[in-house]
């Protein structure tokens, strides 16, 4: 089995944002960005799996007085989880108000992941030749 990384998107949601209720016009959020890791067998059960846990989560927690409405999912991205450590997969929501915000914060979690402080003998040689 292979650990997949599964970053969605939700939309068509009815959430104020309280955050922004001071300010003159306050920018409802439009939608949330999650992250799951999935252990499966195959990327398309890795997506149904994380679809139906979000939706499942979504509607216990936000959406238990069908206030909120159901989001409408995408998938932003998948991919396999490798190596030794393994991210711990949680139910956080990250909100967004606009496109540009939507793009921000789906850059988090799109990025390759960030290389440990010890490299291997042949990125070394690989890295001096190109200079």
């Amino acid at each position: 089995m292979t650990y997949y990384k599964v970053v969605l998107s939700g939309e068509n949601i009815f959430f104020e944002n309280a955050s922004r209720m001071d300010s003159d016009a306050p920018e409802p959020v439009i939608g949330f960005i999650a992250c799951k890791l999935i252990k499966t067998d195959s990327e398309e059960l890795a997506v149904a799996i994380a679809k139906r846990d979000l939706l499942v989560h979504w509607n216990h927690s936000f959406n238990s007085d069908r206030k909120l409405g159901m989001p409408k999912l995408a998938v932003e991205y998948i991919g396999e989880v490798r190596g030794w450590f393994k991210p711990k997969s949680t139910n956080d929501y990250y909100w967004f108000t606009d496109n540009d915000h939507k793009q921000t914060q789906l850059e988090k979690f799109t990025q390759p992941p960030r290389q440990w402080f010890w490299r291997s003998a042949t990125q070394k040689s690989t890295e001096q030749n190109d200079e």
